[in-house]
């Protein structure tokens, strides 16, 4: 008993580092984590089902994968086979940490959410399938 725990920690401690700049858990236990070879994005909407014609906030910590904070430039959602686009407002927060306001799934479906992110000097558009009831 005591070895397991044992090399559960010295796995723990084996983590990278971004792991502790760049924090993947948004609180309140749910959310998701949207990747690139360049970037990584913890978001936690809210409220966590997405209705149509309901406001969604989001929730994001940005970063390299390095561990570094990065910018969050826009965020849009596109409605699959139609051109029903959303946009939405970011407002900055601390550290490579925003709350993303203002966005409404118009219709019922599958939307594609697409965040554009800059940092390292790199930049690239990250998305991620969400479903609107």
């Amino acid at each position: 008993m005591k070895a397991a725990a044992l090399a559960a920690l010295l796995v723990l401690a084996a983590l990278p580092a971004q792991a502790a700049d760049c924090p993947l858990d948004l609180g309140h236990g749910t959310g998701l984590v949207v990747y690139s070879q360049q970037f990584i994005l913890a978001v936690r909407p809210e409220p966590a089902t997405i209705e149509v014609g309901q406001a969604v906030v989001l929730h994001l910590n940005v970063c390299t994968k390095s561990g570094e904070p990065a910018e969050l430039t826009r965020v849009d959602a596109q409605l699959d086979e139609a051109n029903v686009i959303a946009e939405a407002h970011i407002v900055p927060g601390i550290e490579g940490r925003y709350r993303v306001e203002g966005l409404v799934f118009t219709a019922a479906g599958a939307w594609e959410i697409g965040f554009e992110v800059a940092g390292g000097g790199k930049a690239e558009r990250l998305t991620h399938d969400l479903i609107a009831k």
